[in-house]
């Protein structure tokens, strides 16, 4: 049994991509003068040389190793397997029982210490091949900035001339017949950042500033509609203001008018840079973060109004999904009653022996990892600790903070994502089924995030809660059927629906 991979690549020659389909094809021939047959055929991108980042593909390759479900590895050449010595290690250290590499260009036996050293060789090559690349391509970038090119290639850019990304080659038409855009467009949209910069500084908010613009017609420079997230992502751009700069320090100054003003634009970037970082997701209510929409899979938002329900102190409010998050603007339900329903699902799944049984066997299995994941999350927080402490004492300038920050923020997001995939939300809740009357306890006298820790411990990673549109007629009641537990990958495999589509009524 042999899984097939492949790599994006380019060739070093011309340049262009080596298709993950063609090197497919040719491992499956390869198989096939073996005598194997196919296991899985996996890939992964253009990632193999770059650190931290993840490689699905390779991932499950290894799980399919080392947990014997494969016999050997086929890839149409050792440098789409390989960029880093520490992967061919890590299949080394698998390949004590037989394991084997087959390529179209030859056979290595990962058990033998002649085939690793040959291997070691091929990677080491590859490495410093990749390294050279990465050097020259550096420096090519790094004379352009200091000669005042903002502009390094890539897809153009929001009030910035260049190709239309929008653009759908048609019958007999190819890439290199993409058009430009106008220079009536570019112009139109300079006016809007211009327009947008002063609006913020005048007080008024990225929504409402995203709402205009998508109301004029404008659209990001890949054709989506703009959300508040993306406002602020190119107002706060230092070509705007004519500056070039490369991590965080001014490295020239582009020729010509700039767009913004450099004053105006160093008094809006002033403005973000005072305000507080806010955390992803609140505790203020149970579901935020947690629960999802059942049509587009956006994580649902909750507003609240002075409004209290009768009875009660608490104040009225609605789970919706947010077109600011790019979601797709038609599900509502009331707060209250998602909440009432979020609680039922905790206290049946929690009370479930079979459900209690599969946590405590998950956590054994990853208790390890994640221990590990928690330990680097405090050494970051610590050092994020540390920074402040020197900008307090100005020790240390907002823009050194911000360049030491950065990669902080960074390895924390993804830290905690896996931690929230490891554990699945409350990682300390019950590994044993309690009685309904218990878990019903502890959910009435907690606190909503005592709720949300039992919540996201009652459906773990895999799953989710959604809410469904309200039917069409009928009474305005609240409908139970609305909120299920779904799984998670088939909801982030949708997609919102196309803009215009009607919004569905609010239901109570």
């Amino acid at each position: 049994m042999y899984d097939s991979y492949a790599r994006l690549s380019r060739v070093p020659e011309t340049g262009e991509l080596e298709k993950i389909e063609t090197q497919l094809a040719d491992n499956r021939a390869v198989i096939e003068r073996q005598g194997g047959m196919l296991g899985e055929e996996l890939s992964d991108g253009l990632s193999a040389w770059k650190r931290g980042v993840r490689r699905p593909g390779w991932e499950r390759l290894l799980e399919r190793v080392e947990s014997g479900e494969s016999d050997g590895i086929v890839v149409w050449h050792t440098d789409r397997l390989f960029r880093q010595p520490r992967d061919l290690e890590e299949l080394v250290e698998l390949g004590e029982r037989g394991f084997r590499l087959a390529s179209a260009h030859g056979e290595r036996d990962l058990a033998s210490p002649e085939d690793q050293f040959m291997l070691r060789i091929e990677v080491a090559h590859a490495k410093k091949s990749s390294d050279d690349t990465s050097r020259r391509i550096k420096r090519r970038f790094q004379t352009k900035r200091e000669q005042g090119a903002g502009y390094l290639g890539g897809p153009r850019r929001f009030g910035w001339p260049g190709k239309d990304a929008t653009w759908v080659p048609g019958a007999g038409e190819k890439e290199q017949d993409r058009p430009m855009v106008s220079a009536e467009l570019v112009e139109r949209e300079r006016a809007a950042l211009r327009s947008g910069t002063d609006d913020l500084l005048t007080g008024i908010g990225l929504g409402t500033v995203a709402d205009a613009w998508n109301a004029a017609g404008l659209r990001t420079a890949a054709g989506r509609d703009w959300i508040a997230v993306t406002v602020k992502s190119v107002l706060v751009r230092p070509l705007n203001a004519g500056l070039v700069e490369h991590d965080g320090k001014l490295v020239a100054r582009m020729a010509g008018e700039p767009i913004v003003e450099a004053k105006t634009f160093e008094r809006l970037r002033a403005m973000f840079a005072a305000r507080r970082r806010g955390r992803v997701h609140s505790d203020k209510h149970v579901g935020s973060g947690v629960v999802r929409c059942g049509l587009c899979g956006t994580k649902l938002s909750v507003s609240t109004t002075k409004e209290e329900y009768r009875g009660s102190a608490e104040r009225r409010g609605q789970y919706f999904c947010n077109r600011q998050r790019r979601g797709c603007g038609t599900v509502y339900a009331d707060k209250r009653a998602v909440n009432e329903e979020l609680r039922l699902i905790t206290i049946a799944r929690l009370s479930d022996s079979r459900y209690a049984a599969a946590i405590s066997a998950a956590r054994a299995q990853v208790a390890q990892r994640l221990a590990a994941v928690r330990k680097e999350i405090a050494e970051c927080e610590e050092i994020q600790r540390g920074l402040s402490e020197r900008v307090g004492r100005r020790e240390m300038s907002f823009e050194a903070f911000d360049q030491a920050n950065l990669p902080l923020v960074r390895d924390l997001a993804r830290l905690r994502e896996e931690l929230q995939a490891l554990s699945g939300g409350n990682v300390e809740g019950p590994t044993t089924a309690q009685s309904p009357e218990e878990i019903a306890r502890q959910w009435d006298a907690g606190g909503n995030p005592e709720k949300r820790g039992l919540l996201k411990d009652a459906v773990g990673s895999q799953l989710a809660v959604a809410v469904f549109p309200a039917p069409e007629g009928g009474k305005r009641v609240f409908n139970r059927d609305r909120v299920k537990v779904v799984n998670v990958k088939e909801l982030q495999a949708l997609t919102p629906p196309p803009d215009g589509r009607p919004v569905g009524r609010k239901a109570r």
